[in-house]
Protein backbone atom coordinates (compact mmCIF):
# COMPACT_ATOMS: atom_id res chain seq x y z
CA UNK A 1 0.00 0.00 0.00
CA UNK A 2 1.58 3.39 -0.80
CA UNK A 3 0.74 6.28 1.71
CA UNK A 4 -1.05 9.15 -0.34
CA UNK A 5 0.27 12.09 1.30
CA UNK A 6 -1.66 15.48 0.07
CA UNK A 7 -1.72 18.91 2.33
CA UNK A 8 -4.98 21.65 2.83
CA UNK A 9 -4.26 25.16 4.82
CA UNK A 10 -6.33 24.99 8.10
CA UNK A 11 -7.89 28.19 9.61
CA UNK A 12 -7.36 27.47 13.49
CA UNK A 13 -9.04 29.30 16.58
CA UNK A 14 -7.70 31.50 19.50
CA UNK A 15 -7.54 29.86 22.53
CA UNK A 16 -10.80 30.52 24.01
CA UNK A 17 -12.81 29.93 21.12
CA UNK A 18 -10.84 26.46 20.69
CA UNK A 19 -12.26 25.45 24.39
CA UNK A 20 -15.73 26.59 23.54
CA UNK A 21 -15.85 24.60 20.32
CA UNK A 22 -14.50 21.67 22.23
CA UNK A 23 -17.11 21.79 24.67
CA UNK A 24 -19.62 21.36 21.62
CA UNK A 25 -17.49 18.63 19.66
CA UNK A 26 -16.88 16.57 22.86
CA UNK A 27 -20.88 16.99 23.42
CA UNK A 28 -21.63 15.77 19.62
CA UNK A 29 -18.76 13.36 20.07
CA UNK A 30 -20.79 11.41 23.23
CA UNK A 31 -23.18 10.49 21.19
CA UNK A 32 -21.65 10.05 17.96
CA UNK A 33 -17.91 8.23 17.09
CA UNK A 34 -15.46 10.06 16.03
CA UNK A 35 -11.76 9.83 14.60
CA UNK A 36 -9.51 12.21 16.54
CA UNK A 37 -9.15 15.43 14.96
CA UNK A 38 -7.84 19.19 15.97
CA UNK A 39 -11.16 21.64 14.96
CA UNK A 40 -10.02 23.64 12.47
CA UNK A 41 -11.69 25.07 9.00
CA UNK A 42 -10.25 24.11 6.20
CA UNK A 43 -8.92 26.82 4.01
CA UNK A 44 -6.99 25.76 1.25
CA UNK A 45 -5.92 22.18 -0.65
CA UNK A 46 -5.47 20.38 -1.88
CA UNK A 47 -1.50 20.34 -2.88
CA UNK A 48 0.73 17.28 -3.30
CA UNK A 49 3.91 18.42 -2.62
CA UNK A 50 5.19 21.65 -0.45
CA UNK A 51 8.68 23.48 -1.04
CA UNK A 52 10.13 25.88 1.42
CA UNK A 53 9.40 28.36 -0.79
CA UNK A 54 5.56 28.38 -0.18
CA UNK A 55 6.40 27.66 3.74
CA UNK A 56 7.88 31.09 3.26
CA UNK A 57 5.61 32.90 1.83
CA UNK A 58 3.16 31.44 4.49
CA UNK A 59 4.76 32.91 7.29
CA UNK A 60 5.15 36.57 5.53
CA UNK A 61 1.29 35.92 4.67
CA UNK A 62 0.80 35.64 8.22
CA UNK A 63 2.75 38.25 9.72
CA UNK A 64 0.89 40.79 7.18
CA UNK A 65 -2.79 39.40 7.14
CA UNK A 66 -4.57 40.15 10.29
CA UNK A 67 -7.27 37.32 12.21
CA UNK A 68 -10.48 37.31 10.50
CA UNK A 69 -14.18 36.75 11.70
CA UNK A 70 -16.13 33.76 10.43
CA UNK A 71 -19.89 34.12 10.81
CA UNK A 72 -21.66 30.22 12.34
CA UNK A 73 -24.74 29.78 10.40
CA UNK A 74 -25.75 27.05 12.16
CA UNK A 75 -25.22 23.02 13.18
CA UNK A 76 -25.85 20.96 10.13
CA UNK A 77 -25.13 17.93 9.06
CA UNK A 78 -24.88 15.17 6.09
CA UNK A 79 -24.14 11.51 5.08
CA UNK A 80 -20.74 12.08 3.86
CA UNK A 81 -17.80 10.92 6.20
CA UNK A 82 -15.86 14.61 6.75
CA UNK A 83 -19.25 16.46 6.96
CA UNK A 84 -21.04 14.17 9.36
CA UNK A 85 -22.02 17.14 11.87
CA UNK A 86 -20.37 20.12 11.50
CA UNK A 87 -21.26 23.75 11.69
CA UNK A 88 -21.37 25.89 8.71
CA UNK A 89 -20.05 29.04 7.95
CA UNK A 90 -21.16 31.92 6.04
CA UNK A 91 -18.56 31.72 2.61
CA UNK A 92 -18.44 36.05 3.23
CA UNK A 93 -15.90 38.18 1.31
CA UNK A 94 -13.58 38.06 3.98
CA UNK A 95 -13.33 34.26 3.34
CA UNK A 96 -13.54 34.73 -0.18
CA UNK A 97 -10.61 37.06 -0.25
CA UNK A 98 -8.14 35.13 2.14
CA UNK A 99 -8.52 32.11 -0.22
CA UNK A 100 -7.89 33.89 -3.30
CA UNK A 101 -4.89 35.68 -1.28
CA UNK A 102 -3.56 32.42 -0.56
CA UNK A 103 -4.52 31.02 -3.93
CA UNK A 104 -2.06 33.57 -5.19
CA UNK A 105 0.70 32.31 -2.74
CA UNK A 106 0.01 28.38 -4.14
CA UNK A 107 -2.46 27.71 -6.57
CA UNK A 108 -5.35 24.69 -5.59
CA UNK A 109 -8.67 24.38 -7.16
CA UNK A 110 -10.50 27.35 -5.73
CA UNK A 111 -13.77 26.09 -6.75
CA UNK A 112 -17.14 27.56 -6.83
CA UNK A 113 -18.65 24.67 -4.32
CA UNK A 114 -16.43 25.53 -1.84
CA UNK A 115 -18.48 25.11 1.71
CA UNK A 116 -17.02 26.29 4.60
CA UNK A 117 -17.95 24.66 7.86
CA UNK A 118 -15.92 23.55 10.91
CA UNK A 119 -16.57 19.55 11.67
CA UNK A 120 -17.78 18.41 15.03
CA UNK A 121 -17.33 14.61 14.02
CA UNK A 122 -16.48 12.65 10.91
CA UNK A 123 -18.06 9.34 10.50
CA UNK A 124 -21.46 7.80 9.33
CA UNK A 125 -23.89 8.30 12.00
CA UNK A 126 -28.11 7.65 11.43
CA UNK A 127 -29.62 10.54 10.51
CA UNK A 128 -31.66 10.53 13.33
CA UNK A 129 -29.14 10.69 16.25
CA UNK A 130 -28.25 13.45 14.02
CA UNK A 131 -31.34 15.13 14.05
CA UNK A 132 -32.29 14.29 17.62
CA UNK A 133 -28.44 15.86 18.68
CA UNK A 134 -29.00 19.35 17.46
CA UNK A 135 -31.54 20.65 20.05
CA UNK A 136 -29.10 19.30 22.98
CA UNK A 137 -26.18 21.31 21.74
CA UNK A 138 -25.71 24.78 23.30
CA UNK A 139 -26.32 28.00 21.52
CA UNK A 140 -23.38 29.09 18.69
CA UNK A 141 -21.99 32.15 18.88
CA UNK A 142 -22.20 33.99 16.24
CA UNK A 143 -18.61 35.00 15.45
CA UNK A 144 -15.76 32.97 15.53
CA UNK A 145 -12.16 34.11 15.06
CA UNK A 146 -9.30 32.60 12.88
CA UNK A 147 -6.02 33.82 14.43
CA UNK A 148 -3.88 31.30 12.72
CA UNK A 149 -3.56 29.10 9.11
CA UNK A 150 -1.83 25.96 9.35
CA UNK A 151 -0.20 23.51 7.01
CA UNK A 152 -1.43 19.89 7.49
CA UNK A 153 -0.16 16.63 6.27
CA UNK A 154 -3.07 14.40 5.38
CA UNK A 155 -2.14 10.78 5.08
CA UNK A 156 -5.65 9.75 2.95
CA UNK A 157 -5.05 5.82 3.46
CA UNK A 158 -5.20 6.15 6.99
CA UNK A 159 -7.15 9.25 7.88
CA UNK A 160 -4.25 10.69 9.45
CA UNK A 161 -4.06 14.33 10.34
CA UNK A 162 -0.74 15.86 10.90
CA UNK A 163 -0.06 19.94 11.94
CA UNK A 164 3.55 20.50 9.91
CA UNK A 165 3.55 24.23 11.14
CA UNK A 166 1.29 26.79 12.36
CA UNK A 167 1.18 30.91 11.34
CA UNK A 168 0.19 33.39 13.62
CA UNK A 169 -2.22 36.05 11.69
CA UNK A 170 -1.01 39.43 12.97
Amino acid sequence: MINKKIYYLWGLFSPEETEYLNFIKEKVQIKLISPSFDLHITLAGPYLNIDKTFINKLKTFGKSNSSIILHANGYYFKKEMFKSFYISIQNSIYLKELRKTIYKLNKFDLDDNYSPHISLCYGNHQMQEKKELISKLPKLNKTIRITKIALVEINDDINQWKIQESFDLS
